[in-house]
């Protein structure tokens, strides 16, 4: 017992001294209503001591010393959290603490004497137990044959944050310190946390003690502790300010595996420090989990399933999803569940950003449009409902709203501010909060300062309102003016699950002749619509909305030039062209609109079109072209339910060849039954299509 007290006490200096590097506080300006333990106390570092990893009981027992300081003046108690385990005992700057409470997940110990704003405090909980598994299976402490790990956050768990599943802490967002781990285990196991491996500590009984050291300073969910039988794979990043170890902790029989599986790791880093700075942390780590368990983004200590360990390039977007966090969420951590977007939004974008790096902007570009097929498609149910990126309840917390709604977010943003802002200012964005937290707020504040655009339209649509807007060229008017041509374009805007439009858009179009001659300039409107005139040294064929996808509004589209015949596969527009006839290159761009047509002019009895979605078939069409249009119905996987719902009536297909243009039917091919199946137009042509039913009565 007094060997951890001496060694703590000889800390104190040198974590006093170098606090003001390790946990300045962020400047939150939200409201924020709930009361944090770190609102009085903060933790400045860690001392956690696993004694006993009884893979058996699977229990563990062990002490936690942690350094206090004191937030406030004539503090008389300190609170800490600690889910299930049994507290032993509690000691104060080495004085045995007799009055102390815990229950639930709330540890209270009650000082001798109060203390005042600046004091430090030394406090040691000894504690046993089966470890808190988070009632969803995922986080939390788990043991699984010769594996024991933690997770550090819960799905089901409200407040998420698991730090307080294996050891006494302040277990939130904002409270980040410095950790010593001490993690004993059987000689024939391996033991693994974050920072640095300080020394392995044979004890002559069959037993080892493995001590972990960070450097930097992280909240408690995301400091780890992995044991059990394990191969060490070893490997070296030459980073942008210094050589950074690379450590693969892996089943014996995946070692073989670990060259191929990995095979693009450094490179993906290269992107990453090209595009947001220097790695963060002294090493990089990979430590395989058992079955059941998934991937959590632990500082310099990823925690990565051992069916990612394949051999081959399949998951590599998932060990490229993990370690993007170590720049958001662990550089720079959420303030809180709500703001959540800001770690994994930016990490499923930067699933389509290393792509981008590695294999090409189409690369980037395919990925993206695939996920927001999936996000327009499938998000609303799966989350239950349409949410605003930031104040999402707790329920949701790492649902489908924030990581892949957020994700096309960030997209967006990249969009609106352009390249050489949007990432000046994430890496200065980065710097400023390193080691910190921050808000969905001090990310708009700053970036707004430091682009000098006012972005408080974009998060207000984008960020802090539900839904998707849906942007598109109504139409477009061109006159002879002098030696060129003035078109005025016509931009209307539509909401799906959106509760009011989105302002301050920035709107690229782009214009191409018949000789194929383009020229992309952008529009600024809010509201319903807006129209403005260019000046063009053509006369244009189409005029298109958003033709390079910079923002993830309410399509999916797709172009391309084609030269021959054959089928092409529009994949995310639930539409195939089959070329039949063509003497030169055509350009065909197919739109998939998330959102309601416009209703029909002149009524055709009998018949209700699509209230949820419809196609736009623009291009540049050689003469002679001729191509079959096949277009997907179905009742399910919310695409066509409101409108396929009575058996006895006949679906059919409309056409309409514009804005200005009345619907109409035309001449079809079904195949399948009425709540699945493909409609085949025979001549696709330039224009609107659109499902429709023919009332049976």
């Amino acid at each position: 017992m007094t060997k951890p007290f001496l060694i703590a006490f000889l800390t104190i200096f040198f974590l006093l001294n170098s606090r003001n590097t390790i946990f300045a506080q962020s400047s939150l300006k939200e409201n924020r209503k709930t009361v944090l333990y770190s609102d009085t106390i903060e933790a400045i570092h860690y001392g956690i001591h696993l004694t006993d990893i009884n893979l058996t009981n699977k229990t563990i027992q062990g002490y936690t010393e942690v350094l206090l300081v004191s937030k406030t003046r004539k503090l008389s108690a300190i609170k800490l959290e600690l889910a299930n385990l049994a507290v032993d005992s509690v000691f104060i700057n080495a004085v045995k603490i007799k009055v102390f409470s815990h229950s639930t997940n709330k540890l209270t110990i009650k000082l001798k004497s109060p203390i005042n704003t600046g004091d430090t405090i030394l406090a040691v909980i000894y504690y046993h137990g089966k470890p808190f598994i988070d009632p969803s299976g995922w986080g939390g402490f788990h043991f699984s044959g010769d594996y024991a790990l933690n997770l550090g956050v819960g799905f089901d768990a409200i407040p998420h944050n698991l730090g307080k599943a294996w050891f006494p802490c302040i277990d939130d967002f904002h409270d980040r310190a410095l950790y010593d781990v001490y993690l004993t285990v059987a000689n024939d196991k391996k033991a693994i946390s974050g920072g640095t491996l300080i020394d392995v500590t044979n004890h002559g009984n069959n037993t080892s003690t493995w001590h972990w050291k960070t450097k930097y300073s992280l909240p408690t969910y995301l400091i780890s502790a992995t044991t059990g039988k394990y191969e060490l794979k070893t490997d070296t990043y030459d980073g942008q300010q210094a050589s950074v170890p690379i450590t693969y902790y892996c089943k014996p029989a995946d070692t073989a595996h670990v060259p191929g599986t990995f095979i693009n790791l450094k490179k993906i880093l290269r992107v990453f420090e090209d595009n947001f700075g220097p790695y963060p942390f002294e090493r990089i780590g990979y430590t395989g989990t058992p079955k059941g368990l998934g991937a959590m983004e632990h500082a310099s200590n990823i925690s990565y399933p051992f069916y990612g360990w394949s051999g081959s390039t399949d998951n590599e977007w998932w060990y490229a999803h993990e370690l993007s966090h170590m720049w958001f969420g662990d550089q720079v951590t959420c303030a809180s569940a709500e703001d959540m977007w800001l770690n994994e939004g930016w990490a499923v974008w930067c699933e389509s950003l290393y792509r981008e790096g590695i294999y090409g902007k189409q690369a980037y570009k395919d990925n993206m449009r695939s996920k927001l097929k999936d996000v327009l498609q499938t998000t609303s149910i799966t989350d239950g409902g349409y949410f605003a990126l930031y104040g999402i309840p707790p329920t949701i917390t790492y649902g489908s709203t924030v990581y892949q709604k957020g994700g096309q977010v960030v997209h967006t943003l990249r969009g609106y501010i352009g390249d050489s802002l949007f990432f000046g200012g994430i890496n200065a964005y980065l710097q400023k909060y390193a080691y910190n937290y921050a808000s969905t707020y001090d990310l708009r504040n700053f970036l707004s300062s430091y682009t000098k655009i006012d972005l408080l339209p974009f998060f207000d649509a984008w960020v802090f309102a539900p839904g998707f807007p849906h942007f598109s060229v109504d139409s477009s008017v061109t006159v002879k003016s002098g030696n060129g041509y003035d078109v005025q374009v016509f931009i209307r805007q539509k909401l799906k699950g959106a509760t009011q439009y989105a302002n301050a858009n920035h709107l690229e179009i782009t214009f191409m002749d018949s000789s194929w001659h383009k020229i992309t300039d952008t529009i600024v409107f809010s509201g319903a619509g807006g129209n403005k005139t260019f000046h063009l040294p053509f006369s244009p064929t189409i005029v298109m909305a958003d033709m390079d996808e910079k923002i993830s509004d309410a399509t999916t589209d797709e172009f391309k030039v084609i030269k021959s015949t054959g089928e092409y596969d529009y994949k995310q527009t639930f539409c195939k062209l089959q070329v039949e006839k063509i003497a030169d290159s055509a350009f065909v761009r197919i739109t998939h609109n998330w959102v309601a047509p416009d209703s029909m002019k002149v009524l055709i009895p009998g018949i209700r079109i699509s209230d949820t979605r419809y196609w736009t078939v623009e291009g540049i069409f050689p003469t002679g072209f001729k191509a079959k249009g096949e277009f997907i119905y179905k009742a399910s996987e919310n695409l066509d339910k409101t409108l396929l719902t009575d058996p006895k009536d006949s679906i059919l297909m409309l056409y309409r060849t514009g804005a200005g243009s009345a619907w109409e039917k035309t001449h079809f091919i079904r195949k399948g039954s009425l709540t699945e199946g493909t409609i085949t137009v025979d001549n696709l042509q330039k224009g609107e299509y659109t499902l429709g039913v023919l009332n049976s009565k």
